[in-house]
């Protein structure tokens, strides 16, 4: 495990005042004895430091009883405590890490059973390694040479049975789940699958031939997918297995839960003068679920050799006995170099093809590749460095520059139109300085009344004041103010332009800075890999199947393979089983927040809070699925909760 349990969980026990001790009246050399075990004991504790401290307590030193010497008492008694703390933590940890393993063994068996695909690479992998325990049986089978002809029979009994029901001693060395003495053997139901019954009716010569065809298909299709279907039995049976494991070990580990409430009695009770100075009912439940065994030499030895005792079942008995066993049963998940030779096999050979096929293309490459820069190179200029300039410019030139029309064009067509409105109302209404200044500020204002009266006037004798009066110049006039008038729309349309022209230039550089920024982005992923936001989504989706795994454990409480008399699901307490497996579960959501959650925030504080509640035993059933009820009002949001479940169906 990444982070140990008993740091957090047993750990803060080490921290008790009861392993402080007077020295006074001490013996110097009882003294001295106890500095030197009591420097190396102490949290994590190592297995080399618990076996001296047990070394110590057999010393005549520490062991022999001096008559008045209390304080040596003491110092025994401080030492006994802190075996047997260390004890229950390297037992904590051991369990966890044996429950932890078999449960990640059996997903990974579980993952390829699910698939024809997984299982014939699994096949493929492994294939190697069974062809190597077939060449093994032959060899021990071949006790003569192979020339001579009584080998033949031999070889014979190897790959074809005497009984047609039972499996060859080639198939049960090839798939060891078909041997009938293997704890994970079952019964095949591969017998006579390749037989199909014949039909006994008249059949026409098409009738019989598409039978006759069907039958060999499926013969064949059924030869084909035996072995597939073995492969897949295996992983059902490994997974099965590693599931036993498991919950054999969760259920040790439950128990060992169970007893921290009365350890820390222990550990806080004042110190006594007999020799069994550890309570002899938290050491007999101790025995009981570490190593059964050792529980009967309770009352025959003393509780150093108890100790020593189950210091032997938690670092070597139980370490090597489960060792032994994944190894004799091969339940562990195949080794990288098995998963890894297929790869290791084939890609040298796919490389060196594929640069055999991208030498001989070398030419068509290398236009690719040029064709490739000189667009880039065009984009860059172009689509991106042109665009930005043209922003530049629009910014340092302020918008003073026209677009459709200069400010001076219209400025000279409305003189021109004032010049020939005064001339025309001078000559024919025979307007002084004061009458054309005043019509020359209605002219400003865009009142032409003076003029349009005159202008009506002429049309009523069109042709008369075509030839002796001002109808042309009337018609001039207007002509001309609805020239000034296009030029004054004009000018307030090139306003709007200039207002707007720079959001015309960014949206212009807008699609290139999209393209940049999406493959820069694929590059920067693909180089240095993405930081997603509390771990990624996996691991987010991870943490939800965790959390759903323990509601669901709380709610409906697993069946032990041992009966420990009326199981009641109904009741409040939570039995050995669910707490070990709940601390699988608690244990990957501890990591999560500890690896990805951000440091000293308050959503990491708030969620180990929560999981240190879901770890109390002295937390009932319901407390804890309000507690879970908690988690996901307060997560469920800021971690993606709600949409997992979309999530992981896609």
């Amino acid at each position: 495990m990444a982070l140990r349990f008993s740091a957090h969980y047993a750990g803060p026990l080490f921290s008790h005042g009861c392993f402080q001790t007077s020295s006074s009246g001490t013996n110097e050399q009882v003294e001295q004895a106890f500095r030197d075990v009591d420097a190396t004991l102490s949290p994590p504790f190592s297995a080399g430091a618990i076996w001296e401290a047990l070394i110590a307590l057999r010393d005549q030193v520490l062991v022999s009883r001096l008559q008045g010497d209390k304080a040596s008492d003491e110092i025994r008694a401080v030492l006994l405590k802190k075996v047997v703390l260390g004890l229950y933590a390297r037992s904590l940890d051991l369990f966890l890490d044996e429950a932890s393993t078999a449960q990640e063994d059996s997903e990974w068996w579980s993952e390829t059973e699910q698939s024809n695909l997984s299982a014939a690479l699994y096949l493929l992998q492994t294939f190697p390694h069974r062809v190597w325990k077939v060449l093994q049986v032959l060899k021990i089978h071949q006790s003569i040479p192979q020339t001579s002809a009584s080998h033949l029979p031999r070889i014979r009994s190897i790959f074809f049975p005497k009984n047609s029901w039972q499996p060859s001693v080639f198939m049960t060395t090839f798939f060891p789940h078909l041997g009938a003495n293997s704890p994970t053997s079952v019964r095949s139901h591969s017998a006579g699958s390749f037989h199909i019954g014949s039909r006994r009716r008249a059949l026409t010569y098409f009738e019989f031939l598409r039978d006759t065809l069907c039958r060999y298909t499926s013969k064949f299709i059924a030869i084909v997918t035996y072995p597939l279907r073995l492969a897949r039995e295996e992983c059902y049976i490994k997974r099965r297995e590693n599931e036993r494991i498991r919950n054999e070990r969760a259920e040790v580990l439950g128990k060992l839960l169970g007893l921290r409430p009365k350890l820390t009695w222990l550990l806080d009770a004042p110190n006594v003068e007999e020799d069994v100075s550890v309570d002899s009912e938290f050491l007999l439940e101790f025995s009981n679920a570490v190593d059964p065994t050792t529980s009967d030499r309770l009352l025959e030895n003393s509780v150093p050799s108890l100790l020593e005792g189950l210091y032997n079942a938690v670092f070597v008995t139980q370490p090597g006995g489960h060792s032994s066993y994944l190894n004799s049963e091969d339940l562990r998940r195949p080794s990288k170099l098995t998963l890894l030779w297929p790869r290791l096999l084939f890609l040298p050979p796919l490389t060196l093809y594929c640069l055999k096929v991208l030498y001989a293309s070398r030419a068509s490459l290398i236009d690719m590749a040029q064709d490739a820069i000189e667009a880039s190179k065009n984009f860059l200029e172009d689509w991106l460095l042109e665009p930005l300039y043209g922003v530049y410019r629009t910014i340092r030139a302020g918008g003073d520059e026209a677009v459709i029309v200069r400010p001076e064009s219209i400025a000279a067509d409305f003189d021109s139109l004032e010049r020939m409105s005064l001339a025309l109302a001078g000559e024919k209404l025979g307007y002084d300085q004061q009458q054309l200044a005043t019509l020359s500020q209605q002219i400003r204002l865009g009142d032409f009344t003076p003029l349009l009266k005159i202008y009506e006037e002429d049309i009523k004798f069109p042709v008369k004041s075509a030839l002796t009066g001002t109808l042309l110049r009337s018609l001039f006039i207007q002509v001309q103010k609805a020239k000034v008038d296009i030029d004054q729309a004009l000018g307030g349309i090139d306003k709007l332009l200039k207002s707007q022209e720079l959001t015309f230039a960014f949206v212009g550089v807008a699609p290139a800075f999209a393209i940049v920024y999406t493959v820069g982005g694929s590059l920067v992923r693909l180089l240095f890999g993405r930081r997603a936001k509390y771990g990624g989504k996996r691991k987010r989706q991870s943490v939800w199947l965790a959390v759903r795994r323990i509601e669901r454990l709380l709610l409906f409480q697993p069946k032990s393979s041992v009966r420990h008399g009326d199981e009641d699901r109904s009741s409040d307490v939570i039995p050995p089983l669910t707490s070990g497996l709940l601390v699988l579960s608690l244990t990957h959501l501890r990591n999560y927040a500890l690896t990805s959650l951000p440091a000293r925030s308050q959503l990491r504080e708030g969620f180990l809070e929560d999981v240190c509640d879901l770890e109390d035993p002295s937390l009932g059933r319901w407390e804890k699925l309000r507690v879970l009820d908690r988690m996901w009002r307060n997560w469920a949001n800021e971690l993606g909760w709600q949409q997992m479940a979309g999530e992981l169906a896609s």
